[in-house]
């Protein structure tokens, strides 16, 4: 399918101001809530401290990556039948996000009595939690793509990047300290309050998406596809479209390259013989890396574009993995000094979690026609939801051969995207 490049005029657009703050605010509370779960950190810890099985931490792992990419399909025929983004956005975060009070809730009642009553509860609000941004996420992205031109989304981007970053950098020392001896609330309060806070910041971020000023939008020529002309639509995108295909595919694999995020700090406490305290240390390295790819993304997406973005991506995907690996044969003459390798793996960890996703879903933007964006989007979600067996791929390496399994084949997944973005055509 031949494409024209649309050459959007870099003007400043109504309430830019406002809307670039409010949707600052918005992304970096939900990254701040986001900290306080640690994906990466916190989660893997509170669901091998319950379920004492590498697996479990994958598969909990996955569920958070699948929660937000399977349903998007359908969440692109109910949003592309709504005109205005803003209300159903708001909508499904307030349906869902509150549920993750009540996790807290089971988490602090039952972590140390029933454990498996607790991570039923965490698996559920999870699901849930990420079950309802999915659909947020279709009509989220529509919404940035009215109010913000090409040009001027990745400073947009960059901004919420460097507020999620800055406060959560105080937020990983704060997880430290409630994680830590000398915190006054043991297990399973300590992970119950991480999870208050997580939430709260989530309603923190829906709120402050409130105060966008949406423009208003011509009603569509025709009318919009339904859920189910949009399903039937999807076997001919895939055939025709190879540039969508393609570009779906780099964002696969490249997610793949997170195969051994949640296994990281496992490998740290269990083999490296770090104290569960200096998670907190992790974090904040990571909450750096990821105040850099605010920076970074601010840069590289509106001087020269996603598809530049994409091959920076999957470079740094390989730098955790790679350091991981050292970090083994150089412990014992590093000693305590293994710790700044760690910290700089955190570092890469953050870079990469804090830009994954952005290249492929601003060429999305780009690329697609505007009447079928809601679609186009849609499809490559839920195409990418294979990315939720990644960690269950990685907790199935670690229990069966070894935690340097992981990292290697991590490093070929980074290796292997970066081959094929040499195929992806630019958008600009």
């Amino acid at each position: 399918m031949s494409k024209q490049i649309r050459t959007d005029l870099c003007s400043t657009p109504p309430n830019y101001r406002r809307n670039a703050w409010a949707f600052g605010f918005n992304l970096g509370f939900f990254r701040l809530g986001m900290t306080f779960l640690g994906a990466n950190t916190v989660l893997p810890s509170l669901v091998d401290t319950l379920s004492h099985s590498k697996f479990v931490v994958g598969l909990v792992s996955g569920i958070l990556s699948g929660g937000r990419s399977l349903p998007q399909l359908l969440a692109a025929g109910i949003s592309a039948r709504h005109p205005r983004k803003k209300p159903l956005v708001l909508r499904n975060m307030l349906l869902t996000r509150p549920i993750l009070l009540v996790t807290a809730l089971f988490v602090w009642l039952y972590g140390e009595r029933s454990p498996i009553v607790a991570l039923t509860a965490t698996i559920i609000g999870l699901l849930i939690s990420s079950v309802g941004d999915a659909l947020a996420s279709v009509p989220w992205f529509e919404l940035l793509a009215k109010v913000f031109p090409p040009q001027r989304r990745g400073r947009v981007l960059g901004l919420a990047q460097v507020i999620g970053g800055l406060l959560g950098m105080g937020a990983g020392v704060l997880v430290r300290f409630v994680l830590s001896p000398q915190s006054p609330w043991g297990f399973p309060a300590n992970y119950s309050l991480l999870f208050a806070l997580g939430a709260f910041f989530f309603l923190s971020s829906t709120l402050s998406l409130s105060f966008v000023r949406e423009p208003e939008t011509a009603p569509p020529e025709e009318a919009p596809p339904s859920i189910r002309q949009s399903l039937a639509s999807l076997p001919r995108i895939l055939h025709e479209d190879k540039p969508f295909v393609l570009a779906t595919l780099v964002r696969i694999i490249t997610g793949f390259a997170s195969i051994a995020g949640a296994f990281y700090v496992l490998y740290a406490t269990e083999i490296l013989g770090f104290r569960p305290e200096e998670t907190g240390l992790f974090l904040s390295a990571q909450i750096a890396g990821s105040l850099s790819a605010g920076l970074m993304i601010g840069l590289v997406q509106d001087r020269w574009g996603p598809l530049v973005h994409m091959r920076i991506l999957s470079i740094i995907a390989g730098f955790s993995p790679i350091l991981a690996l050292l970090s083994g044969p150089l412990a014992p003459s590093l000693g305590q000094g293994t710790l700044a390798i760690y910290l700089l793996l955190f570092y890469f960890l953050g870079l990469y979690t804090g830009s994954a996703g952005w290249p492929f879903f601003n060429w999305i933007l780009e690329y697609a026609p505007e009447e079928k964006r809601s679609l186009y989007l849609g499809i490559g979600n839920t195409l990418g939801a294979p990315i939720m067996f990644a960690p269950t791929l990685g907790g199935w390496i670690a229990k069966s051969i070894s935690y340097p399994a992981v990292f290697i084949t991590a490093l070929g997944f980074a290796l292997l995207s970066l081959f094929l973005t040499i195929f992806v055509p630019s958008t600009r």
